[in-house]
């Protein structure tokens, strides 16, 4: 999804060596898909033929199977989606003259028709077996569907110059989840993204022959067509989706992150962009990679979307991602690219589900995609802009701090969401900074070691970075899933002895300095157990300072950690420092982030 933070602050801004790719072993072949479709720009449809091959997971024997038909949530204003969302995302409101569907013409198996006995109920379809399916067995479903798209919307649809960009996601008959002794039936919510299982895709594509395809996997061939169009080819493996875009404006760059293709496909009117989007993709690839553990495929496509077709940018498929112009600020296309490909890694590898657990996805990709920017030193907005770490303390602050980041995403509001990505990506930051960046992200690898191609929950999460790093409360039980923020306050001062106030209800770790009168410097670290703390220093106190490092990224106020018996003359805030202040004073001031 694209960044929440950046959507608040944009209107405020505009007027090493490389790792070869890992060889990893292939995810579980569990829902696999075979395609042949014809993309109808007139008609704004595509229609296809398909194979499903689903193997079943589990040791239970199924007796029935549920899949997903996504753009019936377009195809009424009174779908759940519609009516959560209000029909809007992400600024973007439904077009209901141009409304989505998909039309699931018939569904067999082994020529008996399934849709004679199938129920569907919103955007789910169950569909009984006559024969269970036992333990590793595998059916093939043989599909046929038309998919209506709508203006876009919603990460779909088709906009652009005369309405020739298309943007192809949710767009096929998709197999559910059966995961740890259910189906995962719960329906399509208005924040809620995707969870899906790992397979193959080989995917034939028509179109007509001015059009070029941009679309996940790698290219497997394209042939010319008599009647004026092409049929244009992608295989992919160990991926839980597939999606593609189409255009007769895209222009092409490419790079490379290691052995991995990067391949871009632009408007021409975003040229001023395509240095910032290859340097972004590869360097996100390359860092994230050396961090966590490498990107397992040899391609990612980054596609760029029209400026009126900006509901289709922001948006991440496996290989595949969407991204967004932004207007031309700088370093605005580098912090959605970057968020982006670090969905490679969250959920495209720990295929975690995003509409129960969206911190999982979304906090652990903010988190990700921002470090990179980070260490990458892109400012958004240029030389004089907004550092990735300001923008996510601005991002949190001006959101209510005091929620939890672990609801299920149907329990917050639209702008309620924002918590997940800003709190999660802070409190994780933070960690990083209490353990050192070695030690964190070695138990980032070791969770992503535990559980790639799989479907790690919560709980999977916390015993993988706590076996590396050892219990980790504050973060797990008082920060994340709770209305706690962390913050402390120096108290009184006077002779040798201060006190430090834990003003929030996290108890997260912190380091104390006092600056003694003789010039001495005095350092404890306080667990944050109990509301104050006494110190007694060996002599008379100049200064106190809490957290002088900075390591609590997640801090919600700053400004009363350091207090001084007789107080320098200007403040000691850097340049950058005081603009950020007043940004975001100015920006809660005019309400401009709501």
């Amino acid at each position: 999804m694209r960044i929440f933070s950046l959507l608040l602050v944009l209107a405020a801004l505009l007027p090493g060596a490389t790792p070869p790719r890992a060889q990893l072993p292939a995810a579980p072949e569990v829902a696999s898909y075979q395609m042949d479709v014809r993309l109808d720009p007139a008609a704004k449809t595509v229609s296809g033929t398909g194979r499903i091959t689903y193997r079943n997971p589990s040791t239970d024997t199924l007796d029935e199977l549920w899949l997903r038909l996504y753009l019936k949530a377009f195809s009424s204003t009174d779908s759940l989606w519609i009516e959560e969302s209000g029909g809007q995302l992400r600024g973007d409101q439904l077009d209901p003259d141009n409304l989505g569907n998909i039309d699931l013409q018939s569904l067999t198996l082994a020529g008996s028709d399934l849709l004679a006995s199938a129920t569907l109920t919103d955007t789910l379809l169950r569909v009984p077996l006559d024969t269970p399916l036992g333990p590793g067995q595998a059916v093939e479903l043989e599909a046929t569907w038309v998919s209506t798209l709508p203006r876009v919307f919603a990460r779909t649809g088709y906009g652009g110059r005369d309405d020739t960009f298309f943007m192809v996601g949710q767009w096929y008959p998709k197999m559910a989840v059966y995961d740890r002794g259910r189906w995962d039936t719960e329906p399509w919510h208005g924040n809620s993204e995707f969870f899906n299982d790992f397979g193959s895709y080989d995917v034939a594509i028509t179109v007509p022959q001015e059009y070029v395809v941009a679309g996940a996997g790698v290219p497997a061939g394209e042939t010319t067509n008599a009647d004026g169009t092409k049929l244009v080819r992608f295989l992919a493996t160990s991926v839980t989706d597939f999606a593609f875009a189409a255009s007769p404006d895209f222009k092409t760059a490419s790079t490379k992150a290691g052995d991995v293709a990067v391949d871009l496909f632009y408007m021409p009117e975003h040229q001023s962009a395509v240095q910032e989007y290859l340097d972004s993709a590869a360097g996100t690839l390359t860092t994230l990679g050396q961090w966590f553990g490498a990107y397992p495929h040899p391609r990612l496509t980054v596609v760029d979307v029209p400026d009126d077709a900006s509901g289709a940018g922001g948006m991440e498929y496996p290989t595949f991602i969407t991204t967004d112009y932004g207007g031309g600020v700088a370093g605005y296309a580098a912090y959605v690219t970057s968020h982006e490909v670090a969905h490679q890694w969250w959920p495209m590898q720990t295929a975690t589900n995003e509409g129960a657990e969206p911190w999982l996805d979304e906090g652990l990709t903010e988190y990700s995609g921002a470090r990179y920017i980070a260490d990458a030193s892109y400012l958004i907005g240029g030389a004089l802009g907004v550092s990735a770490r300001s923008l996510e303390r601005t991002t949190y602050l001006a959101l209510d701090p005091a929620q939890p980041a672990n609801l299920p995403a149907w329990q917050y509001s639209g702008g309620e969401y924002g918590i997940v990505y800003s709190k999660t990506a802070l409190g994780l930051w933070t960690l990083e900074n209490q353990v050192g960046s070695e030690r964190f992200r070695a138990a980032m690898r070791a969770y992503l070691d535990a559980w790639r191609f799989k479907h790690p929950q919560a709980a999977d999460f916390r015993r993988a970075i706590e076996q590396s790093l050892g219990p980790q409360p504050w973060f797990f039980d008082a920060y994340i899933p709770t209305e706690g923020v962390i913050d402390y306050a120096v108290g009184n001062i006077g002779g040798s002895q201060a006190t430090v106030l834990r003003e929030g209800q996290v108890p997260a770790p912190v380091e104390v300095v006092l600056v003694l009168e003789n010039g001495a410097r005095e350092t404890q670290t306080w667990d944050g157990a109990g509301e104050t703390l006494t110190i007694t220093a060996s002599s008379p106190i100049a200064q106190v300072q809490i957290d002088p490092a900075a390591k609590l990224v997640a801090e919600i106020d700053i400004a009363d950690n350091t207090v001084a018996i007789r107080p320098p003359f200007l403040p000691t805030l850097t340049l950058a420092e005081r603009l950020v202040f007043w940004f975001q004073s100015f920006a809660q001031l005019v309400g401009l982030f709501g």
